[in-house]
């Protein structure tokens, strides 16, 4: 189960930064510095659909199925629920957003789901860094991460920067983490819970 899991976490990873490259590069009215990562998936968007259904909805899948296999690797069925809760959430903002107009039912369902699907991830996380069972790194790196994904959203509510440099250091905290607690299930031998 940890091999699979794993790679179930890395095919995320990986899937997500390949879509992301190459509906980026197919779509001349996309900026990867000035448009939020939203945008590929947006109404009259060249390629949403594709970028909806690869980028986030299998994406999202992947997630949901890795969070369902990690946590029960970590004998926590509540980490479980909670990362495959965001998994879902994650595969459901392929309801593509309407920039025009932000106050359509599909728009104001794109923002909902994000803000379950990371609500589901953040508590998970809490739940990881609270885990006796486990292994403390696993722990101190889910504490940190949570910490982390707070960062760049304080930053822009401060006007540090615009909101899309706030969803790439998201997306890379989030992926981050991903690909490494995957990395840390395939390079381990025993049980993760064994302290």
């Amino acid at each position: 189960m940890h091999q699979r899991t794993a790679i179930l976490g890395l095919s995320a990873v990986i899937l997500f930064i390949t879509a992301l490259t190459v509906f980026a590069l197919l779509n001349p009215e996309f900026s990867p510095i000035k448009d939020n990562i939203s945008k590929l998936g947006a109404v009259g968007q060249k390629n949403a659909l594709g970028w909806n259904l690869i980028g986030f909805a299998t994406v999202g899948l992947l997630l949901a199925v890795f969070g369902w296999g990690y946590g029960h690797i970590l004998q926590d069925k509540i980490t479980a629920y909670l990362l495959a809760a965001f998994g879902i959430g994650f595969a459901a903002t392929s309801l593509p957003i309407d920039f025009a107009n932000e106050a359509a039912p599909l728009s104001k369902a794109h923002i909902v789901v994000i803000c379950l699907g990371v609500a589901s991830w953040l508590f998970a996380l809490a739940r990881i860094g609270m885990l006796k069972n486990i292994e403390p790194v696993i722990r101190t790196v889910a504490n940190m991460t949570g910490t982390l994904f707070i960062l760049p959203v304080i930053g822009e509510a401060a006007a540090l920067w615009p909101s899309p440099i706030t969803h790439r250091l998201v997306f890379l905290v989030v992926f981050g983490w991903v690909a490494f607690s995957s990395i840390k299930l395939l390079s381990k031998t025993g049980d993760i819970p064994a302290a």
